[in-house]
């Protein structure tokens, strides 16, 4: 029971952790900065796969690793957009000014 728990308050912190640095990397200026956290699940995914690949089939792993890469990619996309819209902000309000 306990190590039930343990688990899962370990996966949310772990799922949080990841968000919080897609999301952070996402923002910055440099694109580049957003692709480390879904190569590095890619990375993990074929090293899952390739380590437990009696136990697991491809369904089995495919579809949650495809929903995980798939909302990384989406984080990405969304904190690009943030980041746009801020300098696109940022350039009006020095329009105002000058």
């Amino acid at each position: 029971m306990l190590s039930n728990i343990l688990w899962t308050i370990v996966s949310i912190a772990v799922t949080l952790t990841i968000y919080s640095a897609q999301k952070y990397l996402s923002t910055r200026k440099n694109w580049r900065f957003g692709v480390i956290v879904p190569l590095l699940s890619i990375a993990v995914m074929v090293i899952v796969y390739f380590c437990t690949a009696q136990v697991l089939s491809l369904v089995q792993l495919g579809i949650p690793c495809a929903l995980l890469l798939s909302m990384e990619i989406l984080i990405w996309a969304d904190g690009r957009r943030q980041y746009r819209n801020e300098e696109l902000i940022r350039m009006k309000a020095k329009d105002l000014v000058s």
